[in-house]
């Protein structure tokens, strides 16, 4: 749990590669001891090292599991990383087993004692509200013992295959919904995290509006247009201390204790601002319809789609969408996609 009241600082859809530097950090794929030591204060062990975070808007992590073996928490510390996301458990994707991570307990008790900033993560293959019930009480009782200083992570890449075969991606988007809401009733925050094309074109990305986002995108420039809280930009860096290639990552938040240390982030992704007019009439959709949190295609913001020949109440028209209510929700529909219904 979280030792103090959480303020979120996010720095988001910026664009980085080797040899840009944001206040003076370059972005590296290979860490050895002190690589960064403007951003890591070696005398600082367990304290708390927002200030460090909030002058150079950005830290650097990790993220492991079992397969990158044995871990020294105390060298990967010593490099100025950060901190560490590390997986807690899973479910294949064939089967439905769920497991701990066979060095969940070795590398959370290694990366806390080395006085990392430490979250967790699980790898979900949730085919149902249930199974997702379960998926994150089997998460919670892991971690319940832990003082986690970053967020729980779901991690979901798996659609169209194995035991997620034929399932929905209105259901999966329900599912990772489902996760995040019932770990943190427990009082955690929590994350989504997925690759680039899956929360552009596959997640309902406006069911999860607000939720913070795990970007994988190994690249040294994304063109990512949602907004996003941590990028993995890399599974092959190198960190000392860990003999395998690891997955690296720029964290654009950290946790304060007083709101007033925030450092307002000039980069964040508003919706464009769209020119409505209030009207009071109703329309039929045409078509199978996308509905939107926002009257844009221009960032990810997907809720579902509105089923051919259903009627609707319009509120606002614009250029290009309508704002219509459907089960109790003000949403966004194209206005190709629909027409003026009369009785």
């Amino acid at each position: 749990m979280f030792v103090s009241i959480a303020y979120l600082t996010v720095n988001l859809f910026l664009y980085y590669n080797k040899s840009i530097k944001n206040n003076g950090v370059p972005l590296y794929y290979d860490f050895k001891p002190n690589t960064i030591k403007y951003t890591f204060d070696p005398d600082i062990v367990n304290d708390d090292i927002s200030e460090q975070f909030l002058s150079y808007g950005i830290s650097y992590g990790v993220d492991v599991s079992e397969w990158q073996g044995n871990i020294d928490w105390q060298k990967v510390r010593a490099t100025g990383i950060s901190f560490a996301i590390i997986r807690c458990g899973f479910r294949q994707t064939h089967g439905s087993e769920v497991k701990e991570d066979a060095n969940f307990k070795e590398n959370i008790e290694g990366a806390i004692a080395a006085g990392l900033k430490v979250g967790v993560y699980f790898f979900g293959t949730a085919k149902n509200e249930a199974e997702a019930i379960e998926e994150a009480e089997f998460t919670v009782n892991l971690i319940k013992d832990y003082n986690l200083t970053y967020p729980v992570a779901y991690d979901t890449e798996s659609f169209n295959t194995g035991r997620l075969e034929g399932v929905s991606y209105s259901t999966i988007t329900d599912n990772v919904l489902t996760f995040t809401e019932t770990v943190a009733s427990y009082g955690y925050e929590t994350m989504v995290y997925s690759y680039h094309n899956a929360l552009t074109y596959i997640l309902e990305m406006g069911k999860l509006e607000g939720k913070l986002i795990w970007l994988a995108h190994f690249t040294d420039k994304t063109n990512y247009k949602g907004n996003y809280n941590i990028w993995q930009y890399t599974s092959t860096g190198k960190v000392d201390g860990i003999k395998t290639n690891v997955d690296l990552n720029l964290s654009y938040f950290t946790y304060v204790d007083n709101e007033d240390d925030i450092v307002p982030n000039p980069n964040y992704v508003y919706a464009p601002e769209v020119a409505m007019a209030p009207v009071e009439d109703r329309v039929r959709t045409k078509r199978n319809s996308t509905i939107r949190t926002s009257p844009t295609t221009s960032i990810p913001n997907k809720l579902g789609t509105i089923p051919r020949g259903k009627v609707l109440y319009r509120k606002e028209l614009g250029e290009n969408f309508s704002l219509v209510e459907y089960e109790g929700k003000s949403v966004y529909v194209a206005n190709d996609d629909i027409e003026t219904y009369t009785p």
